[in-house]
């Protein structure tokens, strides 16, 4: 038996410094366990003559993030209706409108714009199905972009007028496709048409613009007021005049030719990148005569490029060490000074803890910062240890009083197979019932070792089944009638609980197995199709939902509806202690409300658990026979860490009956 309290846990991978905030003396509210630290990922790509700049950055709780920084470097996210979720800012004038995309309720990429006051508006495109983005915008409110058209579906650039009315943009001849990149004050427009680098003229006329001898592709990236134009010809970064003349531009490195120009002011500068060797590549400037001069990179880093210019010849891109995850936007006033402007966001921490025994050990998952979750533990004092430190990808899925951990992995062609973990971390796939070896889940595990979940033939239903101890598998029977199910969790009185179905019918029946293998039906709430178990306790107790109602049966099977604040319309019950005090989570049904973990007394008085300082979403997922709970909050700063509510804490500051 583990001791109470330990310091490492020897289970395989490397040892990770958790977040935990464990209290002297009395325990507070919520115990941070964190997460694997994970490096911000962000890039400028737009830069005013005021300094305002545009931007993207990454969280893994809600992906990329349009964004603007003021001069300063403070920086805003930019709003988005909760209709509308990954966005990303391409653009900006003078004016400090900002040109970008949004996915929208149906997961769509959409072309937006966002106003300098921060409001919204998404602009028309032709396909209710087919992605479109805003890429640029000039002062005059004039919208350049790509939208998706036909079938086949085709892009093609765009124009947008400052009513918000689009036009297409024409192909040169023999093309199928295009994309705008870039457009100035007086209307010209840049990109590519099939291939090869184009310029729209304000009568919409297009343009091919020619490329270096022997290139059979390019694109256009930038233009100034002026009609000069910058990109690439094929890999080499150029410079087309106003009369399409085209001329290549000088790299840093003579036998590293490869780079990009990718916007010019007035006066001629240009930015880009260009290689450095080593398959890497530096920011650079170009002076109005061609001369180049290197920015260099952020400290640390190895690798930069530079995205956009303004007038006062400052530029702003990313900067990056390429041997590890995580971009930084960047600006530079001069070669060799820039300035990270990562710094107001957070690491992309994302965790949450599943389940946790009397020890106080918890188990859940952890985005690492390669970018696949992997299933993890944490010692009491909020250690955490990769569970699978490997390529493959199980999951984590319950813990018994001696620290051994059941789960599923999928590593093989995507065939679920039940595993289990001892305490020294050492992982071991569990047999197979036979003629059901298709595909197997671990749910639950007692502390005498018994372990649930199911296993399925590969033709037929999954089927509830039992393992041993040592390890011999059994099929569990289902309800009459039923031609499977699931078995998902365990007392230490070898009570079982899981579901049990009719092929081809959707209704959930809740089915509990006595010891003996009895089966028996728990009934949901009445008119609820819909039914589920989740968890029970030594003395019988269970919870689970109905419908969208957390529910609680007593030993004999009578059924409870747990109590809901005023407002909220659906909840989840998650686990339940040896003393009867339930963990769940709640939600208003709304989109963009936050949801929030609770805990039910034995009395049924529900009490909201405190989220992170800063947060507003917390979520319980488990319950250990003390009435210790684990789950996640977000900290207000885009991370999503694993939280433990100690039992022991009583300061409740909201109650709801």
């Amino acid at each position: 038996m583990l001791c109470r309290f330990f310091s490492v846990l020897l289970i395989g991978g490397v040892i990770v410094a958790g977040g935990a905030q464990e209290a002297a003396g009395a325990p507070g509210p919520v115990v941070d366990l964190g997460a694997f630290p994970v490096d911000s990922d962000s890039r400028a790509t737009a830069i005013n003559d005021d300094g305002t700049m545009a931007g993207v950055y990454s969280s893994p709780a809600q992906g990329s993030i349009a964004a603007r920084w003021n001069p300063d470097g403070a920086v805003v996210p930019l709003a988005v209706p909760s209709t509308h979720r990954m966005t990303e800012a391409r653009a900006i004038n003078a004016k400090g409108f900002i040109a970008g995309s949004a996915y929208d309720s149906i997961s769509v990429r959409r072309p937006v714009l966002w106003r300098p006051d921060g409001s919204f508006t998404e602009l028309s495109s032709p396909d209710r199905y087919g992605h479109s983005e805003a890429t640029a915008v000039n002062t005059a409110g004039v919208v350049a972009g790509t939208v998706t058209i036909g079938t086949p579906p085709a892009e093609r650039a765009a124009r947008w007028d400052a009513k918000g009315v689009m036009t297409l943009l024409p192909l040169a001849p023999g093309d199928t496709k295009s994309a705008a990149a870039a457009i100035n004050d007086a209307g010209v427009i840049v990109g590519t048409s099939g291939e090869k680098a184009v310029r729209w003229n304000p009568d919409g006329t297009v343009v091919r613009l020619p490329l270096l001898p022997a290139d059979d592709r390019g694109s256009a990236q930038g233009v100034n007021s002026a009609g000069v134009v910058v990109g690439v010809s094929g890999v080499h970064p150029v410079r087309w005049a106003a009369n399409g003349a085209v001329t290549a531009l000088p790299s840093l490195r003579p036998e590293d030719p490869a780079g990009n120009a990718k916007a010019i002011n007035d006066s001629g500068v240009i930015t880009g990148h260009s290689g450095v060797g080593g398959g890497r590549h530096s920011a650079v400037v170009w002076d109005a005569r061609g001369a180049i001069a290197g920015l260099g990179t952020l400290p640390g880093h190895d690798q930069s490029a530079g995205a956009a210019i303004n007038s006062r010849g400052v530029v702003v891109g990313d900067s990056e060490l390429t041997s590890a995850r995580g971009r930084h936007a960047a600006r530079w006033t001069a070669p060799g000074k820039a300035t990270d402007l990562s710094r107001s966001f957070p690491g992309g921490d994302r965790a949450e803890a599943f389940a946790i025994n009397v020890h106080g050990q918890a188990i859940g998952e952890s985005l690492p910062p390669e970018g696949m979750t992997h299933p993890v533990t944490w010692t009491p004092g909020g250690v955490l240890t990769d569970l699978s430190p490997g390529s493959n990808t199980p999951e984590a899925n319950a813990i018994n009083v001696h620290g051994v951990i059941v789960g599923t992995d999928n590593r093989k062609l995507n065939k679920d197979r039940a595993i289990r973990w001892a305490p020294d971390g050492t992982m071991t796939a569990l047999k197979e019932p036979e003629y059901y070896t298709y595909r197997s889940r671990a749910n639950g595990i007692n502390d005498s070792g018994v372990i649930v979940g199911s296993a399925s033939s590969r033709r037929g239903s999954s089927h509830p089944t039992r393992w041993a101890p040592d390890g011999t598998p059994s099929l569990l029977p289902v309800l009459p009638g039923h031609a499977g199910g699931t078995a998902k969790a365990i007392n230490n009185r070898g009570v079982i609980i899981g579901s049990s179905g009719i092929r081809n019918e959707t209704s959930d029946h809740v089915a509990r197995w006595d010891p003996d293998g009895t089966v028996t039906e728990l009934m949901g709430l009445p008119g609820e199709k819909h039914t589920r178990a989740v968890a029970l306790n030594d003395r019988g107790d269970v919870v689970g939902y109905s419908g969208e109602h957390p529910v609680r049966w007593s030993p004999d099977g009578r059924i409870t509806k747990l109590l809901l604040p005023e407002g909220t319309s659906r909840g989840k019950a998650t686990g339940i202690s040896d003393t009867g005090v339930v963990s769940g989570s709640y939600d208003f049904g709304v989109a963009g409300t936050p949801g929030q973990g609770v805990r039910w007394a034995p009395d049924g008085t529900v009490t909201e658990l405190p989220s992170l300082p800063g947060g507003q979403e917390t979520k319980a997922n488990g319950i250990n026979a003390l009435g210790d709970i684990v789950g996640s909050s977000d900290n207000g700063s885009g991370q999503v860490h694993a939280v433990r509510w100690p039992a022991t804490w009583t300061q409740i500051p909201v109650v709801i009956r």
